[in-house]
């Protein structure tokens, strides 16, 4: 060609992808070149697109894979069923503090399992969803998936009023911070963790802002798990994967705080995100002993 002509490898918006030992690297191209766009490591392979496309139930062998400390076992006394945790050491946002205290690196599986599109529920017992309504997922390490009322051992109505308006809610409002401004920040709020265990606050996820998303399962931009907490995706959007995960943090009207985890963002929102209490997420506990952030 001229001098005059610009030389172009590929037709800008063209994408290929290269297979590699490490994964597959997908590429866009961008002013004529090629840019990679995203990895998708060969332990996220796996993915829960795939699993939903092929009915099939993934391979978790891996899921706390990366993790160089020690896991240690809780049974819980209420069915018998058992979860790894560990003694989590982090630095706040600010690299200002640093904490310690003992949390579930498994989402909390309790209660009974309900079809999706449940209209009726049973404040008398614990009710939740599984993954795309199949009790395998619920019982290998995604658990169960709650409304925020649920979470929390709340009555049904409290996912749909001011928790201050209504006599059956109101218990919760007495966890708010004494602090001006920090609201439910500091919560030790049980809900549905064993005895000796609460819902992880919006002050110990702050501190949790290290490597805790897991190798296995996320569809772009895989965790190494290093910090040990193993986040998986339990949803998923048509172009994203994600978990959600509720703090004990009662916003007015019929929303709730929870803390997000993403595929397309090696960033999570910690401080929480209002979603409508309706809907179903996850829940991870700590160990109320042992904690330097209760005191």
């Amino acid at each position: 060609s001229s001098s005059e002509e610009e030389f172009r490898v590929c037709d800008d918006g063209d994408t290929l992808s290269s297979d590699e030992a490490s994964g597959v690297y997908y590429y866009i191209c961008k002013d004529g070149w090629w840019a990679l766009d995203h990895v998708l490591n060969r332990d996220s392979l796996d993915s829960l697109a795939a699993i939903e496309k092929n009915k099939e139930h993934p391979n978790m062998d891996s899921l706390f894979a990366g993790y160089n400390g020690k896991y240690f076992e809780f049974e819980d006394p209420r069915d018998g069923r058992k979860y790894k945790y560990l003694k989590f050491e982090g630095r706040s946002e600010d690299f200002d503090a640093f904490t310690t205290f003992y949390v579930m690196a498994e989402n909390l599986n309790y209660g009974k399992m309900i079809p999706s599109g449940t209209t009726k529920f049973d404040d008398s017992v614990t009710e939740k969803l599984c993954y795309v309504d199949d009790e395998w997922f619920c019982d290998n390490h995604f658990g169960g998936l709650y409304t925020w009322a649920e979470a929390m051992n709340l009555p049904k109505v409290c996912d749909s009023v001011a928790v201050d308006s209504n006599d059956a809610c109101k218990a919760i409002t007495k966890e708010r911070s004494s602090i001006p401004g920090e609201g439910y920040l500091n919560a030790i709020w049980q809900g549905i963790c064993p005895d000796g265990w609460h819902i992880m606050n919006q002050r110990e996820w702050r501190y949790a802002n290290g490597d805790i998303r897991s190798k296995i399962l996320w569809e772009e931009n895989a965790g190494r798990n290093s910090d040990g907490l193993a986040i998986i995706p339990t949803a998923r959007l048509q172009t994203d994967v994600y978990t959600a995960l509720w703090m004990p943090s009662a916003l007015e009207s019929n929303v709730a705080k929870a803390v997000y985890f993403y595929s397309t963002s090696n960033n999570a929102d910690l401080s929480g995100k209002e979603i409508t209490r309706r809907t179903f997420r996850s829940v991870r506990c700590v160990m109320d002993a042992n904690n330097t952030l209760i005191h």
